[in-house]
């Protein structure tokens, strides 16, 4: 199907759900629809505000469908993911990331519908969720405890796009779990092993003891302490290391990982396999960038409902979208900060396109440079939400940073918040300050060079700034 066919069949569909009832069983338009190439562009021109409204006051049945089908297919493309099925789950995407804000304008934040409520939380298993339908199936106890076991369609769509952040041959590379790692935190202490095998270069082991020794007094100073010690609780370690997208914090250039145990003495049993977490080179790839930036901009739709309610009646903690996104069993939360900040702070303006050539940017886009502006807007909206995170170190019996479980259970937590405040390390400090100073020069230097505006603007200056304020 060429590209302008498809575009009038995309608009045939989107045309028959205003226009007229669809049945959640017609399988043959729904699967059209789901199948049929379109680009993001063609999605946002196509599926206008006047019509993303008009189906959802006059088709909410239709909505429901759309956005609980989309859903779906992308939680069963989490659980499956097969290459072939990559395009079909972009549609889901950016279908989402559009109908999105227009649903969490009647959101609980927005003028308050009770369709988008029952949609959007209640728990369900078709796509037919008014509030009649939902009071009808409330009298049959069979569908109520079928019900029961479903989670919400919110909870659903955010967890299923941070997954799809690492999703091997979508958005990073294949990987391999350490099965030894999925290990509880309440193991035995006769699991705690010490590092006495490790073949460490004598130089390196030197260094690594004066930085930690500094990093020691350091934090003594700043009212630190010694970690303390707990059982369990929430690792904030990246898991698996090598899907991090960008070397920076915790993160070398050439691979290595260096948070969290690699100070201490008492090291996780790997079962003979190396002590050193790497990050494979392939991960820093730049080939799933726009895939990466298809899915934070659905993770960005899902966090907008604040946008909904008076500025002067904002709460940090009244969204459940963002709730949801920053609680601590949220999917892959640590290695989607270590990628969010390193990808931002990594990031060098001035050889961003084609080795720092003049005027460069005028001639071609850099998706990079989106993904990078994206990672900002991204983090500071994850950073905005909850309470503050507790900077006081507390390890469990491996020397792993966690977050105690009473601490993880509170109302207002948030792992991001928690992983910021873990920051710690002195090398760490300084390649945050290094990427902040290096970001916010190049917003100056780049109005004062010979050649006007031959350096393109790092446009995400402002996020800049927020999130320099929020690691202060």
């Amino acid at each position: 199907m060429g590209a302008s066919a498809s575009k009038i069949k995309f608009r045939e569909s989107l045309t028959s759900l205003i226009s007229r009832d669809v049945s959640p069983d017609d399988a043959e338009f729904w699967d059209e629809l789901w199948k049929i190439p379109s680009s993001a562009d063609e999605v946002f021109e196509l599926l206008t505000p006047d019509n993303a409204r008009r189906l959802r006051d006059e088709r909410f049945d239709n909505l429901a469908t759309l956005f609980t089908q989309a859903t779906a297919q992308l939680c069963q493309i989490v659980e499956t993911p097969y290459t072939i099925y990559f395009d079909q789950a972009l549609n889901c995407v950016r279908v989402l990331t559009r109908v999105l804000p227009f649903l969490l304008e009647k959101g609980d934040l927005g003028d308050g519908d009770p369709n988008v409520e029952a949609l959007c939380w209640s728990d369900h298993v078709d796509g037919s969720v008014t509030t009649a339908s939902k009071k009808s199936r409330r009298n049959d106890d069979d569908d109520d405890e079928e019900d029961d076991s479903q989670e919400p369609l919110a909870l659903l769509v955010v967890h299923a796009a941070m997954h799809m952040l690492f999703l091997p041959q979508f958005t990073c590379e294949f990987y391999e779990e350490d099965e030894d790692e999925n290990d509880s935190d309440d193991d035995d202490d006769s699991d705690v092993s010490f590092d006495e095998e490790d073949d460490i270069d004598e130089d390196d082991l030197m260094d690594k003891k004066r930085a930690a020794k500094v990093d020691k007094e350091a934090q003594a100073e700043a009212g630190l302490g010694k970690p303390r010690r707990t059982r369990k609780g929430v690792r904030l370690i990246p898991h698996p290391a090598g899907i991090v997208w960008a070397p920076g914090v915790g993160f070398t250039n050439d691979g290595k990982c260096s948070i969290g145990n690699e100070s201490s003495k008492y090291r996780r049993p790997r079962n003979n396999k190396s002590k050193t977490v790497h990050n494979p080179e392939a991960a820093y790839t730049r080939k799933y960038d726009k895939n990466r930036i298809e899915v934070l901009r659905l993770l960005l739709a899902t966090c907008s409902d604040p946008l909904f309610s008076p500025a002067d009646e904002y709460n940090p903690l009244a969204s459940r979208w963002m709730s949801v996104a920053v609680a601590a069993d949220a999917p892959n939360a640590p290695c989607l900060f270590y990628s969010l900040l390193n990808t931002v702070i990594s990031y060098d303006p001035s050889n961003s396109s084609f080795g720092g050539v003049p005027y460069s940017s005028t001639l071609a886009s850099d998706s990079h440079v989106k993904l990078v502006d994206l990672s900002a807007q991204v983090l500071c909206v994850l950073l905005d939400c909850g309470l503050p995170g507790d900077p006081l170190p507390v390890e469990n019996q491996y020397g792993e940073p966690v977050v105690a479980i009473s601490e993880a259970q509170k109302g207002g937590f948030n792992i991001f918040r928690a992983l910021l405040a873990r920051i710690s390390d002195g090398k760490d400090l300084n390649t945050l300050y290094r990427g902040f100073v290096r970001l916010l020069r190049h917003t100056f230097e780049s109005k004062n060079t010979l050649l006007p505006s031959s350096q393109s603007k790092l446009e995400c200056y402002q996020e800049i700034l927020i999130l320099l304020w929020k690691t202060l």
